[in-house]
């Protein structure tokens, strides 16, 4: 069996092709594409054109083009919400509003007066906020530009941007509905609330299908495999959100299990026996049944990073800065008493009805770049802290840490170790693409 897993990112795309031969699931070839997001209005925009994900699979299906002719299944994995509008051929007639986007928090405040904080928490599991609420964006637009809602067929996310320009169908999976304040995530019965969505002049009628993550959206059209190099025209596994997907492949399924996911985003996920709803983070229904994951999310995880280079270390390039200049300053004062602070919200907060910004505080004339730096990461690490501690009042926590993401290396497991939960951290790589494989298993085992 070979698998093509599609891990749609928020800054780029991962692709891999997977074998199955006697029970081991192996990547026997991978690609990868980065593409830029469209950021602006002081920070407070964040969307990206969805042809940059269909030109970039288009570019992985080329690149593994040897491959193609012999996949048995395409499984999804995808940023969330990526909030898109698409008319009835499955076009965007907007940008896909990222999770990074502030634009909407009117909307989610007039969510929250008309439904109620109570009510949501007790049919959706999470407070409606901007970016994180699929809802608020569609809002917006309602709101801003009512010819594109008019123009809307359906309102989806990423994987369903994609199942339906592969396949001609709409869906969506409950790992990602759960975060459009429109979704029984408490239930996770694989309905929409309709009462909610007629709340705000919405029909259920335009949001798409939902089906389990390991389930068939539908197969690959004709000429568009033929286009693709595939001639076996697989069928489409809706798959889930990435973060909950990296989880699904590390074998997160015991309450109390937890998993530290570094990429452009920092996402900390723990297992749940039930919906445990909270204003401090958000849930998800997890693949597997009767299992829920918190997700807490540092909207600037590698952004941060990322942006502390460009600005302060430009005559560097990535691999000297991440392999020599960032060890060093964590050596420097993982020890050490700073009196230098970072806080963290260089794109905002996903749990704050407010604006929140980032900040250096205690700054001196002896403060050097590596002090800045390591206060960054500290800053990062205590973010993540509190939600361990949040979440270990209810459910006992795990002493392993499974951490993932292409932002990590020895020494930040090191900083995390002494600033965020002293435990054990077992690292591993490419989780999103493997768990999206495992889905695509799943289908082929009960449909073979």
């Amino acid at each position: 069996m070979n698998i093509l897993s599609v891990d749609v990112g928020t800054t780029g795309m991962k692709m891999g092709v997977f074998r199955v031969e006697e029970s081991d699931l192996g990547l026997i070839k991978g690609f990868s594409e980065t593409y830029e997001i469209h950021t602006y209005n002081d920070g407070l925009f964040s969307d990206i054109d969805p042809k940059k994900w269909q030109k970039a699979f288009m570019a992985g299906c080329r690149a593994m083009g040897d491959l193609m002719g012999d996949i048995d299944v395409i499984s999804l994995s995808g940023t969330t919400p990526g909030m898109t509008a698409m008319d009835r051929d499955g076009n965007a007639v907007y940008p896909a509003i990222l999770m990074l986007d502030q634009r909407s928090r009117q909307q989610a405040h007039h969510i929250i007066s008309t439904i109620g904080m109570k009510r949501l928490m007790e049919v959706t599991g999470n407070m409606p906020v901007a970016g994180g609420c699929s809802l608020a964006s569609i809002l917006w637009i309602k709101d801003t530009h009512p010819e594109i809602f008019e123009r809307t067929h359906v309102f989806g996310h990423s994987n369903t941007f994609m199942a339906r320009w592969l396949t001609g169908c709409f869906a969506i999976d409950p790992s990602s509905a759960s975060l459009t304040a429109l979704y029984n995530t408490v239930e996770n019965n694989f309905t929409w609330n309709s009462e909610i969505a007629g709340s705000f002049g919405l029909s259920v009628d335009r949001l798409p299908r939902v089906i389990p993550s390991h389930e068939s959206a539908g197969r690959v059209c004709g000429s568009l495999a033929s286009d693709l190099g595939m001639k076996r025209e697989p069928h489409v596994v809706i798959g889930g959100n990435d973060a909950v997907l990296a989880a699904y492949s590390l074998g997160i399924q015991e309450p109390g299990e937890i998993i530290n996911v570094n990429g452009t985003c920092e996402i900390t996920l723990i297992c749940l026996p039930k919906c445990l709803a909270s204003r401090n983070y958000n849930v998800r229904a997890h693949v597997i049944p009767d299992r829920w994951l918190t997700l807490y999310v540092m909207n600037a995880g590698g952004i941060a990073m990322e942006w502390f280079r460009d600005l302060f270390c430009m005559e560097m390039d990535a691999d000297r800065f991440y392999s020599d200049f960032l060890p060093n300053a964590i050596e420097q004062w993982l020890e050490r008493e700073s009196g230098v602070s970072y806080i963290p919200y260089l794109m905002g907060s996903r749990y704050s009805q407010e604006p929140l910004k980032a900040a250096f505080q205690g700054l001196t004339p002896e403060t050097k770049r590596q002090e800045l730096l390591a206060a960054l990461i500290k800053g990062l690490c205590q973010y993540q802290r509190e939600h361990l501690r949040d979440v270990g009042i209810e459910v006992p926590l795990k002493r392993t840490i499974h951490i993932t993401g292409g932002a990590v290396n020895p020494a930040i497991i090191l900083a995390k170790k002494k600033w965020m939960r002293n435990c054990k951290y077992i690292h591993r790589e490419e989780s999103s693409m493997r768990g999206a494989a495992l889905l695509g298993i799943k289908y082929l085992q009960g449909n073979g």
